[in-house]
């Protein structure tokens, strides 16, 4: 301490000291250099410090050490005539407690041009602090259910858009079954028709081409009719407890020759353990059928083809991918491809997909896909889940 503390209160005037002894906010007297000479009542009780103990010493010292070169470099800005406001600090109390504190410099002249000093306020911003962190909480507490109404809205969407795609379904299936049933009987009658004239027609009759043509060209309509029925009419599921495995082994087999022909090779990655399932196993066939010929016909010039099986025991889950490295479905596609008569193929009826996720639909479970179209991830990724053991309520598939 270069002087006395007596000594820098003889430079302050009585008036100037019953001023800041009395100003309500907490106050520091300071001379050019930070030294102490004065400090008003509310700091006193700001930090329990009495006068006799702090003056004289260096303003930078009441404060946690991290804070003392921010107060440094303000005191001199302050000192050439700059006016500084919310400096951040720890004020240290009586017993070395820190106190959150707002640091105001200003510099003080006197009228007739004598000495000059430096003012710094202290507020106590303690409660600020506290009204921040709450702030910071609420805001935390707000987002987060913001993030939970988001998320319950868009669980109540999905819920709203299947309940809707499940209707249009229901609607459409009851058409498509009316009107398969009016085609088919006269389909019959015209098949039973030129049946019976091609059978008259010599092997080198020139109309015996024509008749061939239409016998095949009726078949492929009755075959599209046999589709509408199935698709709209209810049919009772055969639950039973089998290896799932076997169902795609099967269908696999079926299929190995189309897979020998393209050049597409087939890898199985089967869940370890028990495999067995409780469905309508004839038709899972079906869907497996749909799915995996899907994906063969999208190779035509080879690839691979991915069918994984896991098995959660905990969740009562069974979930089956099948995975191609086609050509992908374009973006313009996908949103359309699970509507009923929505087809890309040339002769396809757009009931296959249809079908297979109301298979899956009536046995509580979830047929979704992915598909990329450039890249090295190009491909279709079918996903089947569905339950491991038969659901509580026995559901029929009308």
């Amino acid at each position: 301490m270069p002087q006395a503390a007596e000594q820098f209160a003889l430079e302050i005037h009585a008036d100037e000291e019953a001023f800041l002894k009395a100003f309500p906010g907490a106050v520091e007297l300071c001379d050019l250099q930070g030294h102490i000479l004065l400090i008003s009542n509310a700091f006193t009780d700001l930090a329990g410090k009495q006068p006799e103990g702090t003056l004289g010493k260096h303003i930078a010292e009441l404060f946690a050490q991290e804070f003392r070169p921010a107060i440094d470099e303000a005191m001199a800005k302050a000192a050439a005539g700059r006016k500084i406001k919310d400096v951040r600090a720890a004020c240290l109390t009586s017993r070395g407690a820190p106190i959150p504190v707002s640091l105001g410099f200003s510099l003080l002249e006197r009228a007739e041009g004598g000495a000059e000093f430096v003012v710094v306020s202290v507020r106590d911003s303690t409660k600020e602090q506290q009204l921040a962190e709450e702030l910071n909480r609420t805001q935390s507490e707000s987002e987060s259910l913001l993030a939970e109404l988001d998320e319950a809205y868009q669980r109540l969407k999905e819920a709203q858009d299947d309940l809707v795609r499940r209707e249009r379904l229901a609607v459409s299936s009851e058409m498509a079954a009316s009107v398969a049933h009016e085609i088919r009987n006269p389909l019959a009658i015209i098949m039973m028709s030129i049946q019976y004239l091609h059978s008259k027609l010599s092997p080198g009759h020139a109309l015996r081409e024509f008749t061939s043509v239409i016998v095949n060209k009726v078949k492929q309509l009755d075959e599209i009719t046999t589709q509408l029925i199935d698709y709209g009419r209810p049919r009772e599921l055969k639950f039973e407890a089998r290896d799932l495995h076997q169902n795609l082994n099967q269908v696999l087999c079926l299929a190995n020759s189309k897979c020998v022909a393209q050049g597409v090779k087939v890898i199985k990655r089967y869940h370890r353990g028990s495999s067995k399932v409780t469905c309508d196993h004839g038709l899972m066939d079906e869907v497996f059928s749909n799915l995996l010929m899907n994906a063969i016909q999208s190779m035509p010039k080879g690839g691979v083809l991915t069918v994984e099986t896991q098995y959660d025991q905990r969740t009562n889950q069974a979930t089956i991918r099948i995975t191609d490295t086609g050509c992908g479905i374009p973006k313009n596609v996908q949103a359309q491809l699970p509507k009923p008569f929505f087809t890309t193929k040339r002769g396809g009826t757009g009931l296959g997909l249809a079908i297979s996720q109301r298979i899956i639909d009536h046995h509580q479970g979830s047929l979704t896909f992915t598909s990329v179209t450039q890249g090295a991830k190009r491909g279709t990724t079918f996903t089947i889940k569905i339950p491991i053991t038969r659901p509580q309520e026995n559901r029929s598939s009308g």
